[in-house]
């Protein structure tokens, strides 16, 4: 019996996912990274829950959030190796790859259902054109598609890494403190689950608020939905501020007319506040190139799972010896 295993392994947690080769789904489970002193140990567990008539796994992809290069790496926001010789001998896996996660995203928006996307703003798509997609997590991921025979090639970048650039005296005070604390301020220091709670911090700091409490990301964005703390609200309209600006300069720097999609977790749990308008509005805000990225489909992909469909169709497509870019 042929399976599948596709894991999208984050910063903070780890999906797996063993399936048929028609797509049937026999187990899926996330795993909380902070439970696990390595990836090893969380793969065990997991093995541990799989009936041996299910095994060895004939082909594997592991969605990794780091730049790649060969078979072996470090987690950007983790301090676990990822080694898939290691796993190979350690493990049931008959033939394993690794790709970065948001390479696995952009191979699985092509396998998202019409349902899975809410139209930020319709655009003027030209289906030849490039995709770009962005997402804020644990970090912030983006990539590149370029069109290839029906499918797509996908590229993955380390854009989130780029340097932050303040768009207004409130963001220059917030880039100014955060200078206080890093070397390098990038959009992904401020466009992730730890960068949400210095927003929060830095506008509590503002309001002369010395009491409010340390919140978790989670919380910060589950205050301002219910509007039950104002810093909080301040904190995540600031954040999607600045992520439009980000997705904005993406959008420039690559004219993908056939859409951006906004990927990751904190999008598909904030939809309310992007429908609030402060995404789009910065966006849009780049002076005269304002009508060209009118022009842009932006797609909100409404589906946690989306990396884990992207790493089984290219664990699928590596069991048939397929390019990945095919």
């Amino acid at each position: 019996m042929q399976t599948l295993l596709a894991a999208d392994i984050g910063g903070t947690k780890t999906l797996l996912q063993l399936s048929h080769l028609d797509g049937e789904v026999i187990l899926q489970q996330r795993l909380e990274n902070d439970d696990y002193a390595d990836f090893e140990s969380l793969l065990t567990v997991f093995f541990a829950s799989v009936a041996v008539d299910f095994l060895p796994v004939s082909s594997a992809c592991f969605a990794v959030a780091a730049p790649l290069s060969g078979c072996r790496v470090q987690l950007t926001n983790r301090p676990w190796i990822i080694d898939s010789d290691k796993l190979q001998q350690q493990f049931p896996l008959a033939d394993l790859c690794l790709v970065n996660d948001f390479a696995a995203v952009g191979h699985g928006i092509g396998e998202l259902e019409e349902n899975d996307l809410i139209v930020l703003q319709q655009g003027k798509p030209e289906a030849k054109s490039l995709r770009a997609v962005i997402g804020a997590g644990t970090g912030l991921g983006q990539a590149i598609l370029s069109p290839l025979h029906k499918s797509w090639r996908v590229w993955p970048t380390e854009g989130g890494h780029t340097d932050f650039a303040a768009q207004d005296i409130q963001q220059q005070a917030l880039l100014n403190k955060l200078f206080e604390q890093f070397e390098h301020v990038s959009y992904e220091r401020v466009l992730s689950g730890s960068g949400l709670v210095m927003l929060y911090q830095f506008i509590a700091d503002q309001q002369g608020n010395n009491t409010t409490l340390n919140l978790t990301a989670e919380q910060i964005s589950q205050s301002a939905l219910q509007k039950t703390d104002p810093a909080a609200v301040k904190a995540m309209q600031l954040f999607m501020q600045i992520y439009g600006a980000q997705a904005g300069n993406l959008a420039l720097t690559t004219l993908p007319r056939a859409g951006i999609f906004i990927a990751g977790g904190i999008a598909v749990k904030n939809l309310a506040l992007f429908e609030q308008g402060f995404f789009m509005q910065s966006f849009l805000a780049k002076g005269r190139m304002r009508g060209v990225l009118e022009q842009i489909p932006v797609y909100l992909i409404n589906n946690p799972d989306v990396g884990l469909l992207g790493a089984r169709l290219l664990a699928r497509k590596a069991l048939y010896n397929v390019d990945h870019d095919r």
